[in-house]
């Protein structure tokens, strides 16, 4: 009989070690669904974990992303050297699928990140080897000082729209950092490679994440716009004429906080559910440093809430690379995630601004994302 008891009590302890795995699909932070058999989350490809909080990232291939810090120019000025960028946003071309563009934050005059504002300008590369790259400059698309800059295809609108913030200034003579009040602007274009408009303030704020609220079974023109500390802005078109905030976070966004972060990265998923992939400066609020938690992961059903931040780690600073090798980053910042097409919104790619210790310089990194990063690549014939 003792070992039927045991084996019995041994059950039910793990059934109710499954009971508290998870009761809905929140608990697998709407990146999966709640197996109700089980009580274990299912998680959507691209995900892992337990909650599928984790970015199920594939290692990196050397030499892909945009990386232009080996090349330095005439004008650059002398204590400087190369290309220094800072994130950027993985575009398939419309007509000719096998293209790629990365629209990037690069700094001007082989100034570094320390002087991102004002040497900040946008530009566009390309890439034929798939949407990991490597990729190529190509143009300059807004002067400094842009930056931060979020591109999308606006469907009801038929165009592109470039957000970003900063004014139209000229470039110091010597690389340091000046600062100017936060202002979030919009420029359009038919094309990726342009003309682009003359960009349009619309509202206070600093690292804009836009999402066209179109589908094909509600093509509105309606945009939403996430700023820094989870503000979140409705206006009937791109333009406006106004931006109206529906959400504000509950928490405390104030810097040092538990809740700090940056970056906001917002998207809708398959399930209509929303999402907000943040730096998230965890480290620097407890023991000043800029490593190794620094991905951070927000969702909610609905855009005015309640949102979820579980304050765990979505990725961290040590990338791991198809050679066996490996690098820890001292910054691992700006993410953006590249999306399958085929109406799942898997997440393929994350892209991130990088910086190495001891160096001024830095880049932007793209990282696969699950096998289905593969299958992309594969029947595009890469």
């Amino acid at each position: 009989m003792r070992p039927t008891l045991l084996s019995a009590l041994t059950t039910a302890l793990v059934l109710a070690g499954d009971v508290q795995g998870c009761q809905t699909d929140d608990d697998c932070s709407l990146n999966g669904f709640c197996s109700t058999y089980t009580n274990t989350c299912k998680c959507d490809p691209g995900w892992a974990g337990d909650d599928c909080g984790k970015l199920d990232l594939l290692p990196v291939t050397r030499y892909t992303g945009y990386n232009y810090t080996n090349v330095t120019l005439p004008d650059y000025y002398s204590d400087q050297g190369g290309n220094s960028s800072w994130g950027g946003q993985i575009i398939q071309d419309r007509e000719d699928k096998g293209l790629f563009h990365l629209v990037i934050s690069q700094f001007a005059r082989g100034c570094g990140l320390s002087g991102w504002r004002p040497f900040s300008k946008v530009i566009r590369a390309e890439s034929r080897t798939g949407p990991a790259g490597p990729y190529h400059y190509t143009q300059d698309i807004l002067g400094t000082f842009r930056h931060n800059p979020t591109t999308i295809w606006s469907p009801a609108d038929e165009k592109y729209l470039l957000y970003t913030i900063g004014l139209e200034t000229e470039t110091p003579g010597t690389c340091r950092s000046y600062k100017w009040p936060n202002n979030v602007s919009v420029a359009s274009a038919p094309d990726i490679r342009g003309p682009w408009s003359t960009p349009q303030r619309l509202v206070s704020g600093t690292n804009p994440t836009p999402w066209p609220l179109w589908s094909p079974d509600n093509p509105m023109s309606e945009m939403v716009l996430g700023v820094e500390d989870g503000l979140i802005y409705t206006a009937d078109g791109f333009a406006g004429p106004s931006y109206n905030l529906v959400n504000k976070m509950p928490w405390n966004t104030s810097d040092y906080s538990d809740h700090w972060t940056e970056d906001p990265f917002l998207w809708r998923d398959k399930r209509g559910n929303w999402h907000i992939l943040c730096h998230w400066m965890i480290d620097i609020a407890e023991r000043g440093e800029k490593f190794p938690r620094v991905g951070g992961h927000m969702f909610s059903r609905s855009l005015t809430g309640p949102w979820t931040f579980k304050l765990r780690e979505v990725y961290n600073t040590t990338v791991h690379f198809t050679d066996g090798g490996r690098t820890d980053y001292y910054r691992r910042e700006r993410p953006k995630l590249f999306f399958s097409d085929d109406g799942n919104m898997t997440p393929l790619y994350l892209v991130n601004g990088v910086q190495e210790f001891d160096t001024r310089a830095s880049y932007t990194l793209i990282q696969p994302i699950g096998a289905k990063s593969k299958v992309y690549e594969k029947a595009l014939g890469f």
